[in-house]
């Protein structure tokens, strides 16, 4: 009979490893939620407030965006990152700025008011958040850290050979996580066509 069910690979068989990707699944789906709650609180589009986001994160990081940079860290084409930058400066939220001695050189600046707006409707997700994380000792975080970097590096060598940009098996190159440090594509590489 060919009604038969064919095993799990052994990552998804029950047990411990099953159970962290099955959290993380889980947690994904709730971080999900939260950002469209987020956004509908704040009224704007999901993708706007992905947007926001990155450009807020960059600012606290020290390395402000361009609309480059951007289109590679919410994964859109420059066109519609133009057109996604042109909502946030309409509505409010972002201001483009010509900081650099190159004055073709565009920096994107999260407004006062979009950071005050983030700022109070993220204090209780931070809130509990930081709770959350006062119940772990620091040894459980960095472990946790540690799974998240590896597990992240799979998952981006899973998506590179899905896209067809890294051969099956390939070692992809060393990168920091895409949206808080570097972006997934080199910045001399076109974006056109990205999903």
């Amino acid at each position: 009979m060919d009604d038969e069910v064919p095993p799990f690979p052994a990552v998804l068989e029950p047990g411990p490893r099953f159970a962290v990707l099955n959290g993380l699944r889980t947690y994904a789906g709730e971080f999900a939620e939260l950002n469209r709650l987020t956004a509908r609180r704040m009224s704007m589009h999901t993708t706007d407030l992905n947007a926001l986001v990155e450009v807020l994160h960059a600012e606290r990081m020290g390395e402000p965006l361009s609309p480059a940079r951007l289109a590679e860290h919410v994964r859109l084409t420059s066109g519609a990152t133009n057109a996604l930058i042109n909502r946030l400066e309409k509505a409010g939220h972002v201001t483009r700025s010509r900081e650099h001695t190159d004055r073709r050189q565009v920096t994107l600046r999260a407004t006062t008011s979009a950071r005050s707006q983030a700022d109070a409707v993220n204090a209780r997700p931070a809130q509990v958040l930081e709770d959350a994380f006062g119940r772990l000792d620091a040894r459980a975080i960095s472990t946790m850290a540690e799974a998240m970097e590896v597990l992240t590096t799979a998952l981006r060598q899973i998506n590179a050979e899905l896209a067809g940009e890294l051969p099956t098996g390939a070692i992809p190159p060393d990168r920091r996580e895409r949206s808080f440090d570097q972006p997934d594509i080199p910045s001399d590489q076109p974006t056109e066509g990205l999903p």
